[in-house]
Formats: structure tokens, C-alpha cells, sequence
């Protein structure tokens, strides 16, 4: 019974399902198209590069100091003391042995000078009258006598009159002269001037980070004040500071020092005599060089990178990063002289 129901329902259903598919509509979900996967495309790496040149690489040492000089003169009046009548220098003035500084009023020792002057002319006549008269040698011995103790005032006199100038006792550079001017009294002792000697002038420099092992007796340097250039030589180092010492405590002459060195410093002097007298009490700055590289391809140091025991630089060859094995050269602290494996014009690669 039931499968005579079937059967008789069989055309019917059949009818269904191909109205629905003539329709467009379905009962059963229809199967997800599978799609392919998208392409990704890669960015194309940017590197920041550099050009290979050819410069000049100097290894040097340089140092600052102080520029002294090591002879100094203060001077004053030894033996007069007086009204000061005239300057001749200002300070920063440069002077030769024996150019005039100061002189003192010397009036009262012209009018002296030219009384004690007649005296003399007054005891010749009468020494001559005396002789022309056969005095006895008595009276020409004491005439003589009065002529000799004239004369001896005289040149007192002259000696005062002499020394109211003072002088200055070596070249050099005026670097103090005294607040005191035209009118004012000055005492015996009181300091009128200071003179530094220009053609001794030297630098205490204090190498850093164990550099003072590179610096030689003799050694040429260069000195730098300002905006001026000047040539100098090493004089004294640590080393040779304690042979020097023992020298000193094995002779027997007395050696005072002008410079009082120092165990830990480096002296330089001035080896021109063009030398400015500006330079004295200024910093300068002294240049060793060590050595140097001319016309060679210089680097960063840190761009040679280590790479399996080899040094390398990485450079940008047809637009891929390249290692190229570097034979490196003279170095500093930042910069080194490739020997090999780097051409000039090489873009090498900062990042």
C-alpha cells in the first residue's frame, strides 16, 4: 500500500524539483567558488649610501696650554725714588734691551749737577793759579784734593741722574706696568714694569690617554694661537725630566730652573723667532702628527664591519647589497685609509 503511495507521489515531487530549477531557486545551498590567492609584491629595499673619495688622513696628537715665556723681569727703581716724569711704554709693547720705560723729574739733580759743575771748573783755575805761582806741592796736593772730592759728587750726581731712567734689562713684551702715572711719587723696590721675554716662549701641555709616549726630545710640532700658525719643538718630556733632575743633584754648580716642570707634562718651545708677543698669557693648541695618508680612499670606521675574522664594507653593486673583504691602512679614532677592495667612486652602504 505504502509503495503504491510512493509511486503515484513519484510524477508529482519530480514536477516540483524542475519548476524550481526552471525558477532559478534552490532548496539546497549552492558550493562556495573558490577564489585564487591574491599576489603580494614585495617592497623594493632602499639603502642609504656614501661615495668612496680620496682624501688625506693624518694620525696626530694635539694638546692644549697655556703660552709663557721662561725668563721674566720685574723691574723697578734700585736706588732712586722720586716724581715720575714720563712713561714711554704702555702695556703690550714690545721693547729692546735698553729702550727707555720711565724716567723720574730730575730737576733738583740738573741744578746740582751744574753747581757742582762750576765748583770743579773753580777748583782747576785755582789749581792752575797755585802752580803758576810756585806754590808749595802742599797747596797743589790739597787743591788736587778738593778737585777729586768735587769730582766724586759729580759722578754721584751723574749716576742719580742716570739711573732716574729706567731701562728695559731684555727684549720681550711689556705685560704689567704700574697704575702710577706723570705726577705721582714712586718709592725704591716698588715695581714699575714686567717684561716677558719673547724669544724664550714656551707651552706646558698634558697629553691624555697615555698619548705623552709619543712625544720625542727634539720633535718638530706645530702651534696654533688664534688664527696664527707657528713651528715648535718638544724640550722636555717625563723621561728625560728625570735624568735631568739627576743631573742637577750631581753637579756641582747650582742650576735654578726658570720653568717649574712637572712629571706629568710635556714642554714645547717656540722654534721661529716670528713668534708674536700677543702670544704670551694665550691658549694655543700643539699638533703632533703622527702620520698621514695622502690621496688614499678614506672611510668611516664604522662602516668596516668584522665578518668571519675579515674586515668588511658593504656597497651598493647593481642595486644589491654587496660585502667586499677591505684591507685596512692608517686609522684614527674615526676615520681609516682603505689599502684594498674598495675603488673610489664605490657607493657604500651607511644603512
Amino acid at each position: 500500500m505504502k509503495l503504491f503511495i510512493l509511486k503515484k507521489a513519484m510524477p508529482a515531487i519530480t514536477g516540483l524539483v524542475l519548476c524550481a530549477s526552471l525558477s532559478g531557486c534552490y532548496f539546497l545551498p549552492d558550493e562556495e567558488e573558490v577564489l585564487a590567492a591574491p599576489s603580494v609584491k614585495s617592497s623594493e629595499v632602499k639603502y642609504t649610501t656614501v661615495t668612496a673619495q680620496r682624501k688625506t688622513l693624518e694620525k696626530k696628537v694635539i694638546c692644549s696650554g697655556t703660552v709663557s715665556s721662561e725668563n721674566q723681569y720685574s723691574q723697578s727703581y734700585a736706588d732712586n725714588s722720586g716724581v715720575i716724569k714720563k712713561f714711554y711704554v704702555n702695556t703690550g709693547d714690545v721693547v729692546k734691551k735698553g729702550d727707555k720705560i720711565c724716567s723720574l723729574d730730575t730737576t733738583d739733580i740738573d741744578y746740582e749737577i751744574a753747581e757742582q759743575e762750576l765748583y770743579l771748573k773753580r777748583a782747576k783755575l785755582d789749581t792752575q793759579v797755585i802752580v803758576q805761582n810756585k806754590g808749595t806741592q802742599a797747596e797743589i796736593d790739597r787743591s788736587g784734593v778738593e778737585e777729586e772730592l768735587i769730582q766724586k759728587k759729580l759722578d754721584k750726581l751723574y749716576a742719580l741722574k742716570d739711573g732716574a731712567t729706567l731701562k728695559a734689562e731684555a727684549d720681550g713684551t711689556i705685560t704689567y706696568l704700574t697704575s702710577l702715572r706723570a705726577g705721582d711719587s714712586i718709592d725704591t723696590g716698588t715695581t714699575v714694569c714686567t717684561i716677558l721675554d719673547t724669544d724664550a716662549l714656551y707651552i706646558e701641555i698634558k697629553p691624555k690617554n697615555n698619548d705623552t709616549k709619543y712625544f720625542k726630545m727634539d720633535q718638530k710640532v706645530s702651534i696654533r694661537v688664534g688664527e696664527e700658525e707657528y713651528t715648535g719643538k718638544v724640550f722636555m718630556i717625563p723621561s728625560e725630566l728625570t735624568e735631568y733632575r739627576e743631573a742637577q743633584k750631581r753637579s756641582k754648580e747650582k742650576i735654578e730652573d726658570t720653568i717649574n716642570y712637572q712629571s706629568d707634562a710635556v714642554y714645547v718651545r717656540f722654534a721661529d723667532k716670528k713668534s708674536s708677543a700677543s702670544a704670551v698669557g694665550q691658549l694655543a693648541d700643539v699638533t703632533l702628527l703622527l702620520d698621514k695618508a695622502e690621496d688614499a680612499i678614506i672611510i668611516s670606521n664604522n662602516l668596516i664591519k668584522k665578518v668571519d675574522g675579515e674586515q668588511v664594507v658593504y656597497i651598493l653593486k647593481d642595486g644589491e647589497k654587496v660585502a667586499v673583504t677591505v684591507e685596512v691602512g692608517l686609522q684614527t679614532g674615526s676615520q681609516a685609509e682603505i689599502v684594498s677592495g674598495l675603488n673610489e667612486g664605490d657607493e657604500v652602504i651607511i644603512r
